[in-house]
């Protein structure tokens, strides 16, 4: 069978220390047949330097060089240099196994699929956990939407698939604030006629304690509410049959915010004052949502019987709860 071009993206920012790994992973793929596009997001380190030493040993890798726009900006630049028929994304402190894009295209082409994902192997400091599963399965769109809405096995990553490029034809990253996987992962999946779920791991997740999901400021738990509410409002009247489950993740996503506001400077907690409002009242009216549809243990319950509240106590209850989950789990709620 012969191998379409896959275009895969890179965004490139402050990880010199893990970026030979990932690039070198990439380029030792079975499948040969690909574009390696890298955006040096105007990195302060040695980025830049290290990306254009790849250009120069291997002709499939190209260079973008702009100025720092946060990793939303480097997608976007990406995708408009994208030439293949298909896209692949890799972060630039993973990596990923030598024979991934050959079992993900196979896939892709044998089942006619829009969308091919593999299972992940999340590579913490001081243990590993592999998501893989027993066998393929083939989703139709909604299928593939309630898996992705349900944030567990399947969750809101670009990097463990690949896509058709027409699925991100006219669709851009949300541009400076995180999260803007959630804010536009449910606009790629309503693109979606079918879709392979593979069920080897062949992706490598590094949880860096400096990456964004490890990031506890409160900006960046109002930037993830703010994802859930935008992907509700998008799909809310369109996918009625969703609607409780995304009213609880928007809730749900609240526990995170009131766990870690004492842990922001008093001039942080009132810049956000009104975000913590907006969620705490939001919170109030979908209680039970969160409570029927989420899979919370009973810490996570226990704060959030604490949103509907923007008084010290809650927070203060928040921050000793996740305190105790942190000392016998090992990490925050």
């Amino acid at each position: 069978m012969s191998q379409p071009l896959l275009s895969i993206i890179i965004p490139v920012y402050k990880v010199e220390d893990y970026l030979e790994r990932c690039l070198d992973s990439v380029l030792a793929q079975t499948y040969e047949n690909f574009q390696l596009i890298l955006v040096d997001d105007g990195s302060p380190d040695g980025c830049g330097a290290i990306c254009d030493r790849y250009a120069q040993k291997d002709a499939r890798v190209q260079v973008i060089h702009k100025e720092n726009g946060g990793v939303s900006s480097a997608r976007n630049a990406g995708l408009a240099q994208v030439k293949g028929e298909w896209i692949g994304w890799v972060d630039p402190d993973d990596w990923v196994d030598p024979d991934m894009y050959s079992y993900l295209m196979d896939a892709a082409l044998s089942q006619q699929a829009d969308v091919v994902m593999c299972g992940r192997t999340e590579e913490y400091e001081d243990h590993i956990k592999e998501r893989s599963w027993e066998e393929m399965r083939i989703l139709n769109t909604e299928e593939a939407m309630y898996y992705l809405l349900l944030n567990d096995d399947m969750q809101n990553l670009l990097w463990d698939k690949v896509w058709k490029r027409s699925i991100f034809e006219e669709l851009q990253f949300w541009q400076r604030r995180t999260y803007e996987d959630i804010a536009i992962m449910h606009r790629l999946f309503e693109r979606i006629q079918r879709m392979v779920w593979l069920p080897q791991s062949k992706y490598h997740y590094f949880q860096r304690p400096t990456s964004i999901v490890s990031d506890h400021s409160l900006g960046n738990k109002v930037n993830h509410y703010a994802a859930a509410r935008l992907r509700l409002k998008e799909m809310g009247e369109d996918w009625p049959q969703f609607r409780n489950l995304l009213e609880a993740q928007c809730v749900a996503s609240s526990i995170n915010a009131w766990c870690v506001y004492y842990n922001n400077p008093r001039s942080v907690r009132v810049q956000y004052r009104e975000d913590l409002k907006e969620m705490s009242q939001f919170a109030a009216q979908h209680y039970q949502s969160a409570l029927d549809y989420m899979k919370l243990g009973p810490t996570g319950r226990a704060v959030l019987r604490l949103t509907p509240y923007t008084t010290w106590w809650s927070f203060r209850l928040a921050q000793m709860f996740n305190w105790l989950y942190k000392c016998k789990h090992g990490k925050s709620l």
